[in-house]
Formats: C-alpha cells, sequence, structure tokens
C-alpha cells in the first residue's frame, strides 16, 4: 500500500536523526582517539624528558589534557542524551499527530453517518451506507447489518468484509449463536479471542485461528428491530469496551433511522395501495401521479363526488382542472346525465350570458330562432365553469342567483326555468385576493367554494413527472404509429429538473414533439427542444462573455428578452386590455405603452 506524504516525511525524518546520530558519535569517537594517541605521545615523551622545567610543563599539558578529555566526555554525553531527547519528542509527536488524524478520521465517518441516518430515505441505500461507515469506523474485517420482523426473521441482510466486497455467504454456529442471544435477550455482547471450531469426520477439533467479536441489537422502545455483528481475526484489533459503548450509541440512531424508514415505506405502500383502490373503485385511470398531493385530492374526490356540492378546483394552466372535475362528474349519481364545458375567458363577455342561459328569437340582433344556454343543455348532470375569475360582476350576479334558487330566465324572456346542475368551477387565479381587490363578488366566492381542491403545478410534484412522461410517450406512440419502447433515463432526468410554467400541457406537447421526432426506440435528450435542455438544472444556456463589452451588450440582450417574455405574459393573463394588463403588474399605463412601442 503506497505510503501517505506524512508517513514519507516522518520516514525520511527518522532517517536523517538515525544518520545524525550515527554520524556524531563516529566524529566523537574518532576525536576521542586521537586524544588517547596525544596522550600517549605525552607520556612517552615524558619518559625521555629529565629537566624540572621540562617536568613542570608536561604536567600541565597533562592536566589540560584530562581537562579536554572530561569535558569531551561531558560532550558526548550530552550530544547523546539530547539526540535521544530529540528521537523521544519525535515519537510523542508522531504518536500525537497519528491520535488526532484517527481521531479527524473517526469524526468524519461519524459526520457522514449522521448525515444518512437523519437524510437517506431509502433503506437498501442507508443500510450500505451504515456497513460501509462501521468497517471504516472499527476497522473490522467483516460487517453484518440485519432487519428483522417481529418473529426475528430476516427482512433486509447486508454483510460486507473490509474491502467492501458484499459478502454472499456469512453464515456459520458462532455468529448464528451470539446474533440468537442479542434477539432474545436485548443485550450486547463483545468477546475476543473466540477459538474457531471446525467439524472434523468423528469429532470436532479446535483450530488454532481466533476471533474477537462485538453485537449489538438495535431496539426501539424496548423491541429488537435488528442487530448489528462486527467481526476481527487479527489479534492486534480486538474490540474494546470504548468499541462496544460507541457502537450502543450508534445502534440507537440507526435503530431509529431505521424504524422511521420503514414506517416511511409503509406509508408509501399504503399510499400507493390507497391509490390503486381509488383507481379501482372510481376509475381515475386518467388521472396519473403517485405523489402525496395527488393521493389527498384523490381522497377528497371520492368523498365528495357523489354529492351536490359546489366545488372549486384552483390551480395554474394546464395541471388538469377540467380532468378533475370530469373524474368527480362521472363518479357521482349524475354520471349518466351532460358534462357541460364552458370556458368563461374564451367568450366575450356580451355573448357569454347568452350562453349560460339561452335566448328567445328577436332578443338581440340577429337571434332568429330560440336556443337553449348550457344551464338548461345541462339539467340533471353537472356544468364546469373554466376560468370562472374571469366572469363579469352582473354575471357574478345572475350565477350566485342561480345558486340560490336554481332559477334562471333566457334572454328575452320573462319566463322563469328551473334547472337541477351541479356546479364545478375553476381558476387559475387567486380569488380570494381577487375579492380583497373587489374584482370578485365575495358571496358568489363562498357560494362556489364548498369545497376547494388546489391543483398543485408539475414542478411541485415531480415525482409524477416521469410516470406522466411515460403514458404520453405510450399514447403517442401508438396514436403516431411510432415504435417508442420508453424514455432513456438522462430525459427523465432532464424533465424532472425543468419548471414547467405550461405544467402538464406543456409536458404533454414535448412529449409529442420528442416521439413525432424520435428516431431510436427510446426517447433521447436529441428529441427535445433547447429550452428544456437550456432551463434544466443549474445551465442557463447563456454563454459566457469574453470582455466587458461583451457582457453589456449580453445584459442589454438577456434585459430585452425579459421584458418581451412580462410584456406578452401580461397582455395574455388580460386579453390584451393594457389598463388591466398595467393595474396588475402595478405599474402605469404610459409605462406599459412604452415597453409595448419599444419590442413591437
Amino acid at each position: 500500500m503506497q505510503k501517505s506524504k506524512f508517513d514519507q516525511r516522518t520516514f525520511r525524518l527518522e532517517e536523517n536523526l538515525s544518520s545524525l546520530k550515527s554520524v556524531s558519535l563516529k566524529n566523537l569517537k574518532k576525536i576521542y582517539k586521537d586524544l588517547l594517541n596525544l596522550r600517549e605521545g605525552i607520556l612517552v615523551l615524558n619518559s625521555n624528558l629529565s629537566s624540572k622545567k621540562s617536568q613542570s610543563l608536561l604536567d600541565k599539558s597533562l592536566n589540560s589534557l584530562d581537562s579536554v578529555e572530561k569535558k569531551f566526555s561531558n560532550l558526548e554525553n550530552e550530544v547523546s542524551d539530547n539526540l535521544a531527547k530529540l528521537l523521544r519528542d519525535y515519537q510523542r509527536f508522531k504518536t500525537d499527530f497519528k491520535q488526532t488524524e484517527d481521531e479527524r478520521r473517526t469524526y468524519r465517518i461519524l459526520y457522514e453517518l449522521s448525515t444518512a441516518i437523519y437524510s437517506e430515505t431509502d433503506i437498501n441505500i442507508l443500510l450500505d451506507m451504515v456497513v460501509d461507515s462501521l468497517l471504516d469506523l472499527f476497522s473490522a474485517e467483516k460487517a453484518l447489518l440485519e432487519i428483522s420482523n417481529q418473529k426475528n426473521s430476516p427482512i433486509f441482510t447486508i454483510g460486507k468484509d473490509k474491502e467492501r466486497k458484499t459478502l454472499e455467504e456469512f453464515d456459520d454456529k458462532i455468529k448464528a449463536l451470539i446474533m440468537e442471544n442479542v434477539y432474545s435477550t436485548g443485550n450486547s455482547i463483545c468477546m475476543a479471542n473466540i477459538l474457531d471450531s471446525e467439524s472434523g469426520d468423528e469429532k470436532d477439533e479446535l483450530s488454532d485461528s481466533t476471533r474477537s467479536v462485538l453485537c449489538v441489537p438495535l431496539k426501539s422502545k424496548e423491541q429488537v428491530l435488528g442487530a448489528i455483528y462486527l467481526e476481527n481475526a487479527d489479534t492486534d484489533s480486538i474490540f474494546s469496551s470504548e468499541d462496544a459503548n460507541l457502537l450502543i450509541s450508534l445502534a440507537e440512531r440507526i435503530a431509529q433511522a431505521v424504524e422511521n424508514n420503514l414506517l416511511l415505506s409503509e406509508l408509501k405502500h399504503s399510499q400507493e395501495k390507497l391509490l390503486e383502490d381509488l383507481r379501482e373503485k372510481f376509475e381515475f385511470d386518467e388521472i396519473i401521479g403517485n405523489s402525496s398531493q395527488m393521493v389527498e385530492i384523490l381522497k377528497t374526490v371520492a368523498d365528495v363526488a357523489d354529492t351536490d356540492a359546489t366545488v372549486l378546483i384552483e390551480g395554474e394552466s394546464g395541471t388538469g382542472k377540467e380532468l378533475l372535475a370530469r373524474a368527480t362528474h362521472f363518479n357521482s349519481g349524475r354520471s349518466k346525465k351532460p358534462f357541460v364545458t364552458i370556458n368563461c375567458a374564451a367568450i366575450p363577455e356580451t355573448l357569454l350570458e347568452s350562453e349560460l342561459f339561452g335566448y328567445e328569437k328577436g332578443a338581440f340582433t340577429g337571434a332568429t330562432q330560440k336556443k337553449p344556454g348550457k344551464f338548461e343543455i345541462a339539467n340533471g348532470g353537472t356544468i364546469f365553469l373554466d376560468e370562472i375569475g374571469e366572469m363579469s360582476s352582473l354575471l357574478q350576479v345572475k350565477i350566485l342567483r342561480f345558486l340560490q334558487s336554481h332559477e334562471f330566465e333566457a334572454l328575452g324572456s320573462n319566463k322563469v326555468k328551473r334547472s337541477d346542475i351541479r356546479i364545478i368551477a375553476a381558476t387559475n387565479k387567486d380569488l380570494f385576493s381577487r375579492v380583497k381587490e373587489e374584482e370578485f363578488r365575495e358571496d358568489l366566492y363562498y357560494r362556489i367554494n364548498v369545497i376547494n381542491l388546489k391543483l398543485p403545478p408539475l414542478r411541485e410534484r415531480r415525482l409524477d413527472i416521469a410516470p406522466l412522461a411515460e403514458s404520453f410517450a405510450r399514447d403517442f406512440s401508438e396514436k403516431l404509429g411510432k415504435k417508442i419502447e420508453g424514455i432513456d433515463n438522462e430525459v427523465l432526468n432532464l424533465l424532472s429538473r425543468y419548471h414547467f410554467p405550461g405544467n402538464i400541457r406543456e409536458l404533454e406537447n414535448i412529449i409529442e414533439r420528442a416521439v413525432i421526432l424520435a428516431k431510436n426506440p427510446l426517447i433521447t435528450r436529441d428529441d427535445l427542444p433547447k429550452n428544456i435542455l437550456n432551463n434544466s438544472g443549474d445551465d442557463s444556456g447563456i454563454e459566457i462573455p469574453e470582455n466587458y463589452q461583451e457582457l453589456k451588450t449580453l445584459r442589454k440582450k438577456v434585459v430585452e428578452e425579459v421584458e418581451k417574455k412580462f410584456i406578452k405574459n401580461i397582455l395574455e393573463k388580460n386579453k390584451n386590455n393594457i389598463s388591466r394588463a398595467a393595474k396588475e403588474a402595478n405599474m402605469h399605463r404610459v409605462e406599459l405603452q412604452r415597453l409595448l412601442k419599444k419590442h413591437r
């Protein structure tokens, strides 16, 4: 295994210190040897000299030499002591650093494990991450995590070795006995130097191999959900009581995460079962989506469908308001009677009243014959008033009167007619805000808002994007005679990150285009429009400018593009009425006209 940079540096430092010690001692010994030779020479010289002066000079030399020898001896001891101290300090530093690195590694593993415990909702991924973390944290050779039912039968099991390889078979007598004991008692087991036994032909013989085992239960409210089993065969890696305490503490949090995960899985299963039952019972086949929002909406529809309660469906354009209204009607007692739709925003205000209530011959110029209105045609059934927020105040009064008495009068007639119909209304605007702004009658709002269904935009129910896209792909493939087998995962990922301002209607158009253009059995990113590729995730589709002049040009271009989209959107919402558009945009009419002139 390749050494880390720290290990390489410490190894070089150790070599340098050893070399310094060796060279220093070698030089000192050489000097000491030279001094000894000098002393012998002086003694030989002393034997050949007899004068007192020479003897005195020789004595001084010998005294000086003794002093030098003493200082040298002290120096040698001091150098040796300092080198030994330096080596001791280095070893202490190395030990402390290693301990710090181990602590940092432990904290990092614990942090990653905690993040996984409190954020991961897929139990298989969670258990896999937990086992990997436990192998790292405890330097174990084998790790097993098992989740069991109330009868202690495993429902989730994952075992790995230190190389992160999944253990297909990890079962022996010792592990089985230890796990059984932990399940039955709910207590942890930490054992060292367990002798392995291997079965022979006639008798069991003990082998030389031993192992260290640590096994703790996963408990929640005194109920054992499963167990964690760690094993080491290395005698230098015996599990300690500190390891046991740490694993017990982690097991409490892991058990809580597992329990939450199992509850979430059970909730999802119940939700899917409920949705399946709703579809089977109420034939909601056309309404696709498994998100929690749609489940709640369909539950409400199932509860109120077979009543005469007025329903208000709120949601952005393209979210499927009419589809929900149809589901409500066709699951009611009125299902065999007419379901009549009228879009209040698509018909001019002067004609909408005659469309709703009908007219007599000669009621107005061009009324050459009598014509029944939608309220009369829908007798016994349901009338769906789409975009009711666009209705004039005069018509609002007449609708309110009908809701109170179920009576109406055709244009040009004094005869009062009765009609037994249920009204379902829809709007893509915030009606309550329009009530506050006195643009919609408060009494009518509360009359139609008996049952309120809020359809979330597609960007808030991203789990439904894939099934919707696949359903559209199948439908258009069959309709257009194309052999489309499915949608590439990359396309589904791109679609899941797109914001869908046009909601389900926009998704349907995108898939229809893709099916038409597809050259392969799978729909790929090449079949998607550029705006999907440019507006998915963090990719803005804008090329980065190279200089300031390009930046200014790009800024001007982006601002102009945003202004154009703003004008188009605000005018479409207000049917090209400049005064109303300016009021809704909270700007002066002259400012809006200036923008129109600029971009026209």
